[in-house]
């Protein structure tokens, strides 16, 4: 299901979808393409490999080419950035992924509610992590899967806006993710 705009990822997208041991979806989800990683991404990547196993480094995984910043995509990032306020390291990862989507036509796999308010602003479409296991369970049909999936995720701390497993599909159809 991989579109053909190509896809850019955040940290919080790659790191607990490799926490719950669903990178794979990742996989699927590229096919044939690259998901570009910035660069600060990368960085923030290597902090969470620190702190957690089973997150591979970029550079291991076939289907993720990390990117560096073009001049134009740092002014777009700054920009961001300066929207989005907070500390001086804060939100440096999803300015990055703004940036880059916006500027090589990309979507952008974040999941930060401010990120994606500040992303559409610009007219960067966004995708988060439970859209990435909606798109599986689209490709795949496993319903159980799909909600393993976010009760891994659950269990890795991560916020998310459904309760369990079993509330992705009210959410998914509410959201019209699903027909």
């Amino acid at each position: 299901m991989a579109d053909p705009l190509g896809w850019v990822i955040d940290t919080s997208v790659y790191t607990h979808l490799w926490r719950a041991g669903h990178g794979h979806l990742l996989a699927n989800l590229a096919q044939a393409q690259r998901i570009l990683v910035p660069d600060e991404v990368r960085g923030e990547i290597e902090q969470g490999r620190q702190r957690y196993s089973g997150i591979p480094a970029v550079s291991t995984v076939p289907w993720a080419q990390q990117v560096v910043l073009t001049d134009a995509e740092v002014l777009t990032a700054l920009s961001v950035k300066a929207a989005m306020g907070g500390g001086p390291d804060e939100h440096m990862g999803e300015c990055a992924v703004i940036a880059v989507a916006y500027h090589r036509g990309s979507i952008a796999l974040i999941d930060e509610r401010e990120a994606i308010t500040q992303a559409e602003r610009l007219g960067v479409t966004c995708r988060d992590t439970l859209w990435v296991v909606i798109s599986e369970f689209k490709r795949s049909g496993d319903r159980p899967a799909a909600e393993q999936a976010v009760d891994a995720l659950l269990a890795t701390d991560m916020r998310l806006p459904v309760d369990d497993g079993k509330g992705l599909f009210a959410r998914a159809y509410r959201e019209g993710l699903l027909p």
